[in-house]
């Protein structure tokens, strides 16, 4: 059996007055979620604590009644985008926003599932190795994908941000789902791009390999690096540690 200790921080950076992310843990269900809003004035912070709320309380609903699924990722996915989508009809000032969301659910017996929309991410550090297991929504990923541009290229910069895909952003979202097993001593990252484009992953590597056993020291220390080199955006982190546990049999990679 796993026992998972999660903790999160989120920052408005160094730049920015206002802080438009929103993080939300539920560590008794092996529920945390992320979500970088956007949309100007009050819209983004609105539509980040929209989001997370939403996909929270469906995922606790699911959680407590029974054994999810990858539907039911979808489905929290779902529910967070028509709550966006109607405050922003019901409000003037809130048209136009949206959010990103990097949802997890972890379970006792190591099954591990992740959702995500736009392009906060989600990493795992598994035997000193980080993996990023999400691919971003963005224009920028879609043309360094097809060999259009290359991700340092000078006019990459200018395509940061421009997402594909948003909570809020359509009538419908479609989230990437995907499940795996974990195993013991395995950590996971949901961040904002507010770290990923100050940090370079090798570095969240070497943080998540001496702090990832203590989920509230690596949160915290992770959020002071994406500060200390330049903090240009708002920045937030969860952490989630399988403290021990083994792979159940039959467990696929």
């Amino acid at each position: 059996m796993f026992v998972w200790r999660m903790a999160g921080a989120s920052h408005p950076g160094r730049v920015r007055c206002r802080n438009e992310d929103h993080v939300c843990l539920d560590e008794p269900h092996g529920l945390a979620v992320l979500a970088d809003g956007m949309g100007g004035h009050a819209g983004g912070i609105v539509a980040s604590r929209l989001t997370v709320l939403a996909w929270m309380e469906y995922m606790q609903q699911v959680v407590t009644s029974g054994r999810p699924g990858e539907d039911d990722l979808r489905a929290a996915c779902t529910c967070a985008n028509r709550a966006v989508c109607h405050a922003a009809a019901v409000e003037a000032g809130l048209r136009g926003m949206g959010s990103t969301l990097a949802g997890i659910h972890v379970t006792q017996s190591g099954q591990v599932f992740i959702c995500h929309v736009g392009d906060s991410r989600v990493y795992r550090l598994r035997a000193l190795g980080l993996q990023c297991l999400t691919r971003d929504h963005s224009v920028l990923r879609e043309q360094v994908d097809a060999g259009m541009i290359a991700e340092e290229a000078a006019g990459a910069f200018a395509l940061r941000g421009l997402l594909t895909r948003a909570i809020g952003a359509e009538p419908e979202v479609l989230p990437d789902v995907t499940t795996g097993w974990a195993r013991g001593g395995d950590v996971y990252l949901l961040c904002s791009d507010g770290l990923t484009e100050m940090v370079a992953e090798a570095d969240i590597a070497r943080v998540l390999v001496d702090l990832g056993m203590h989920p509230r020291l690596a949160s915290i220390r992770l959020v002071e690096m994406a500060n200390e080199r330049g903090g240009v955006d708002n920045v937030s982190v969860v952490v989630v540690s399988s403290l021990q546990g083994h792979r159940p049999q039959g467990s696929v990679e």
